[in-house]
């Protein structure tokens, strides 16, 4: 029987009455109510019996018969809802013991008592309470202890499986507390889960690189229970270390070789204030010879010679940086000083082959973060490429414009461009490949190389085939300095 709407929508069954007697039941929750009403109305049957109604055997026997029935049914739901749960956990120790990841779990009890007093305390961010109270990051340390420990957490941090009760995590943590921190205001803020890559001590005193992840699995308000996963990753950052540190041996060399190839101009800068110095301490020598000595004269002269030995001292100073092999030193740079001090080591060269360099800065920009030699090196490579190009080519009118312009609130661009015939589109996508080149001479590691201290530098770089002059432009960013909100220049001139 289906009943009409009167709307025209489909038809619908009416319900059984019995569903409509228990709406929002599961039948398997249904099943104990029918068992005890089942044995209710055998009871009642008997009962009515012996008062006399005339209610039959058969009747009475069926009743007891479908009780028996639903009360079998009841308690195999039961015993297959039982035999189903202990699969889970027997399938969730399987997982925590076998897995090829160091698992721990973690008693928090003791910290969830310590977080909910300060939640009435009315504290809403850990990060300025662990600010204020600096000890309170050793008390979370010794209120998380652990409970358990897999096959691979004994492994990779040792102690033996019954080592793991009881013992708080500050010993743990001694390397790398800020971790820690960071996974308190991560636990405390309601995230379920805080994942990291950092250090942990072992439990006979060795530092491995890890990645550190947390999974909180305990009661929603409470989470009393964490299950903390470490992966080894130890040699991926030897493997890293290694690569940093072949990428900084092909840079020193590119250095070295291109400090060859600078030779005559080196020379001719350093020749500069010598030949300075030679001229002044001649007219010096004269004024002392005269019969009655020009003091005046004579102590000019002398200041001369000091800053013309300065600048020679200082050149020297500029190759010995670029031919050293030093580690990198991170420091706040302004970087239109940084052109112009890599300027100078192109302007004999630049001299020599009749070509113009336009230095564009940007007064209002920002200090950059980075190392100012190898900055130095990527503005002497794209500066160098350009020459090259413009020679090559036979242009007789030859300019190249280096510019720098503030991207946006944490990124500053440079761009080096020419006049000259610019990039093939066919070549454009291999410009950065190691040993690709198009000059007749070259080795191809000048731009790879550039790429590489750019992307360590966290920028990145790019070149176009034509840009506004007609040549070539290679445009590079960097990421300004944390806090920095004035050049070097403006630095300077506000301390006049």
């Amino acid at each position: 029987m289906t009943l009409e709407r009167l709307d025209g929508s489909p038809p619908v069954k009416p319900q059984r009455w019995w569903r409509r007697m228990l709406p929002g039941w599961p039948m398997r929750d249904r099943a104990p109510l029918w068992a005890w009403g089942s044995v209710a109305l055998s009871l009642l049957s008997f009962t009515f019996s012996l008062l006399g109604f005339n209610l039959t055997a058969i009747a009475f026997a069926a009743s007891i018969a479908a009780s028996l029935v639903v009360i079998s049914l009841t308690l195999t739901a039961r015993k297959k809802a039982h035999t189903e749960l202990e699969r889970s956990e027997q399938r969730y120790r399987h997982l925590f013991s076998r897995m090829p990841i160091a698992f721990h779990q973690l008693d928090a009890s003791r910290l969830v008592v310590l977080f909910r007093k300060l939640r009435r305390e009315g504290v809403e961010d850990l990060g300025p309470y662990f600010d204020s109270h600096p000890e309170f990051l050793r008390t979370c340390m010794d209120a998380l202890s652990f409970q358990e420990a897999n096959e691979r957490a004994v492994q990779m941090f040792g102690g033996g499986v019954s080592g793991y009760v009881g013992p708080s995590m500050a010993e743990t943590w001694k390397e790398r507390p800020d971790t820690f921190r960071r996974a308190m205001e991560s636990r405390y803020g309601g995230e379920t889960n805080f994942e990291e890559e950092t250090q942990m001590v072992t439990w006979d005193g060795r530092v491995v690189d890890v990645l550190f992840t947390t999974a909180r699995v305990g009661p929603i308000n409470d989470l009393e229970i964490s299950l903390v996963g470490t992966i080894d990753i130890s040699q991926r950052v030897r493997a890293q270390q290694k690569l940093q540190q072949v990428r900084a041996e092909f840079a020193h060399a590119a250095r070295v070789s291109m400090l060859g190839e600078l030779t005559a101009s080196i020379a001719h800068e350093v020749n500069q204030p010598l030949a300075a110095i030679a001229t002044s301490g001649a007219a010096g020598l004269r004024w002392l010879n005269r019969p009655t000595p020009d003091i005046v004269e004579i102590r000019k002269t002398i200041e001369n010679i000091v800053v013309d030995a300065q600048r020679a001292a200082n050149i020297v100073a500029r190759v010995h940086g670029m031919a050293s092999r030093k580690a990198p030193e991170q420091a706040s740079l302004s970087f239109d000083e940084i052109i112009r001090e890599a300027l100078l080591f192109l302007r004999h060269e630049m001299e020599s082959r009749s070509v113009s360099i336009l230095h564009q800065p940007d007064p209002s920009a920002p200090q950059v973060l980075g190392d100012r030699t190898q900055l130095q090196q990527v503005i002497v490579n794209l500066a160098i490429n350009a020459v090259q190009a413009l020679t090559q080519a036979g242009y007789g009118d030859r300019r190249i414009v280096i510019s720098t312009i503030t991207q946006d609130a944490a990124t500053l661009c440079c761009s080096v461009e020419d006049n000259g015939p610019g990039i093939a589109a066919e070549h454009l996508d291999r410009l950065f490949e190691s040993f690709f080149t198009t000059k007749d001479n070259g080795m191809g590691m000048g731009l790879p190389i550039c790429r590489s201290i750019v992307e360590a530098h966290g920028g990145r770089i790019g070149a176009e085939g034509h840009g506004a002059n007609g040549g070539a432009r290679f445009w590079f960013t960097l990421p300004l300095s944390p806090g920095s909100s004035r050049t070097h220049q403006a630095d300077r001139d506000a301390l006049v």
